[in-house]
């Protein structure tokens, strides 16, 4: 498959706020890229349980230079997802597309990305970034 997908976090972050944001980062993609969720799977025991992501997922760790870089460069992606001030700063969907709105791409305060596309490009972004750990 030449599709890549990747979660950028905030390397300063708390364990729990990355954890989240890599919850919320990873449920975009399945929205936006359902083709990447497998088919239901089936345990010994016969139980049936929901696909899970059928290419790896890495998470990677960025400061926030790096970040806003990648956010700034990567508009041409097949899907580019960011977690920012916005998302931590309000309380439900219709305040944060309205918080959104006021802020131009280079104030987004970006906390978290999702990238998705051609692996080449993936890797041109991200190749020099280490694995969240």
């Amino acid at each position: 498959m030449n599709t890549k997908s990747v979660i950028l976090l905030l390397d300063n972050l708390p364990t729990g706020l990355k954890t989240n944001i890599a919850a919320v980062l990873g449920m975009s993609l399945g929205r936006y890229r359902p083709d990447l969720v497998g088919g239901v799977a089936i345990t010994a025991d016969g139980r049936e349980l929901p696909g899970i992501t059928t290419i790896p997922l890495p998470i990677l760790n960025a400061d926030e230079t790096v970040l806003r870089d990648i956010f700034l460069k990567a508009c041409d992606l097949d899907l580019l997802v960011a977690f920012g001030t916005a998302a931590l700063t309000t309380k439900d969907y219709d305040e944060y597309r309205s918080k959104l709105g006021t802020l131009a791409d280079s104030d987004q305060g970006v906390k978290g990305l999702l990238l998705c596309g051609p692996k080449k490009t993936i890797n041109r972004l991200v190749g020099q970034l280490a694995l969240l750990r």
